[in-house]
């Protein structure tokens, strides 16, 4: 065997055994001699279908300008879908030995960062431009109870309910996603899993893919509702005070009766610029001078006064800006109960300040939508539930509400009685005097009913010429007493509306659990009025079950 030969044989075995996706060609022809399967895994393709995949042809064309300029050794990139892909190249002998690797995703985490992005101690996600999670780190998934699988393609309303998961669209993602902005702001979200509110302190930023265009956002949200947790725990002592402070977001100090500072946070040393050593001591007004000193004094004298945990918005002036920090002060009382200084969080709240009006506007435009959605259902639910001819609920709701009824009517051990009415020889009104006519017929036998009728009793068009009439808690004497006088009145009323004799039939059925249901309940009186129809009409039948 050459020495040549020899040197190609190791090649090819060094690629075969390499911990990286690795590839060797022929010099000559930038043929495939040989790849190992981690190459496969990487490219997501078969061996034998490298050489024709659209990785493989951008990458001997770049190679053969790169070769053209007489380099042995290159890097270069390449797109593959959504990835970066490194190749690094290596002339040898007559070959050139390829290592590939992935920098990293267009719109998600590369392999080599979810770890990191697991461990990080914070939510971090990423949505596509249509609003859908690309990718969830594990805080995400024990947040929301499901498997990173369960959560890529899935919206926010999939998670959280409808208000949290509006306002996340609307109030922070499209600024990212339609406007390339990046943002960074508190957000109130309600858990649904947990039947709860946290509050986050996110950041996001667009994803920028190929032609410069924003192909989703990447997100990371801190869970800062630790800081409200943390005013039950501030009686901690001071040494304990700053292991954990130094590692809080928020401005942390302790001040004597005196105003004067005997510990401060890292926090609050970086807001004065100053060591603890050279805050210590000294009052607001000595560090800050008399106004903005005075003004961090303010809610001071209300806790000293009242011996009271006091909270309140205190601001910081400069010559181009104001400041706002919402603070919590909590007294230190000795054993006597005397106060001997107090503990303070100030959290910097001037975004929320400047985005307060902006908020409120939204709020107002919210609201306002909210109730033409409340009006548009109530709308809805009329015309799915009245009669528009009469007014009267139709034939839907009255099978709705009979169930209801029966279903009290049980537990209370309270009759109903059930009245069907049919205008006698409805039809022949319709062919004499036309359908106008009818029509007037109808709204005036509503008329009738209403009036005849307590509020608590529910009157509905059945269809056509037939009404019911569901009357709770009425024995049969008086559900005949009533039928009998809407028998009259539209004999009456009716009669001197067309100058002719007309008249009306009813049936009545008294609620018995042997009836089974509504539509046994509605059959038994139907089948009363027919006889009330058979029995010479304009009269009132009462169901006989025997």
């Amino acid at each position: 065997m050459t020495q040549k030969s020899m040197n190609h044989t190791m090649i090819m075995q060094l690629i075969k055994e390499s911990q990286q996706p690795a590839l060797l060609l022929d010099l000559d022809d930038l043929s495939i001699l040989a790849s190992n399967a981690l190459c496969s895994e990487l490219l997501d393709i078969a061996a034998s279908a490298i050489t024709s995949s659209d990785f493989f042809k951008q990458f001997t064309q770049s190679t053969k300008k790169l070769m053209a300029q007489g380099l042995t050794f290159f890097n270069s990139e390449f797109v593959l879908e959504q990835r970066i892909i490194l190749a690094l190249g290596e002339v040898r002998n007559n070959t050139l030995l390829v290592y590939l690797q992935e920098k990293y995703s267009l719109n998600m985490p590369s392999r080599h960062l979810i770890k990191i992005l697991d461990d990080l101690g914070a939510y971090v996600y990423c949505k596509d431009i249509h609003y859908n999670y690309s990718y969830a780190n594990r805080l995400v998934c024990e947040l929301f109870s499901s498997s990173n699988k369960a959560i890529i393609g899935r919206p926010d309303s999939d998670f959280f309910d409808t208000q949290t998961a509006s306002d996340l669209r609307k109030l922070s993602d499209a600024i990212v996603i339609e406007k390339g902005e990046s943002i960074e702001q508190e957000e109130v979200n309600f858990i649904s899993n947990e039947n709860a509110y946290r509050t986050f302190l996110s950041v996001k930023k667009p994803l920028i893919g190929d032609n410069n265009k924003v192909v989703g956002l990447f997100g990371i949200s801190t869970d800062i509702s630790q800081y409200k947790a943390i005013e039950k725990k501030i009686r901690l002592g001071e040494q304990k005070l700053n292991a954990i402070l130094d590692n809080v977001a928020a401005y942390i100090y302790i001040r004597d009766n005196k105003h004067r500072f005997t510990y401060t946070n890292k926090m609050t040393q970086d807001l004065f610029q100053l060591p603890s050593s050279e805050i210590e001591g000294r009052t607001p007004i000595d560090l800050l001078g008399n106004i903005n000193g005075t003004e961090f004094e303010r809610l001071d004298i209300d806790l000293y006064r009242t011996k009271q945990v006091i909270k309140g918005i205190e601001k910081f002036i400069t010559d181009d800006e104001i400041f706002y920090y919402w603070t919590v002060k909590v007294p230190l009382l000795d054993d006597s109960g005397s106060i001997t200084g107090l503990i303070g969080i100030s959290i910097d709240v001037t975004e929320e300040k400047k985005l307060e009006q902006q908020l409120e506007l939204s709020n107002n435009l919210l609201k306002s939508k909210i109730d033409e959605i409340t009006l548009l259902q109530a709308t809805l639910w009329e015309q799915a539930t009245q009669d528009p001819l009469t007014q009267l609920f139709n034939r839907r709701y009255f099978n709705e509400i009979t169930h209801k009824e029966i279903i009290k009517s049980d537990r209370n051990e309270k009759p109903i009685a059930l009245l069907l009415l049919d205008a006698d020889y409805f039809k022949k009104v319709n062919d004499d005097f036309g359908h106008d006519i009818g029509d007037k017929v109808l709204v005036k036998f509503s008329q009738i009913m209403m009036d005849q009728c307590r509020r608590t009793d529910v009157v509905c068009r059945f269809g056509g010429e037939e009404f019911v009439i569901l009357m709770p808690e009425v024995s049969q004497d008086i559900a005949y007493e009533r039928a009998e006088k809407i028998r009259l009145c539209y004999q009456e009323e009716v009669t001197k509306l067309l100058e002719r004799p007309t008249t009306v039939s009813i049936g009545i059925a008294m609620w018995d659990k042997h009836l089974v249901d509504p539509e046994g309940f509605t059959k038994a009186a139907d089948q009363a009025m027919y006889q009330a129809k058979h029995n010479g009409r304009n009269q009132v039948v009462v169901y006989n079950n025997d």
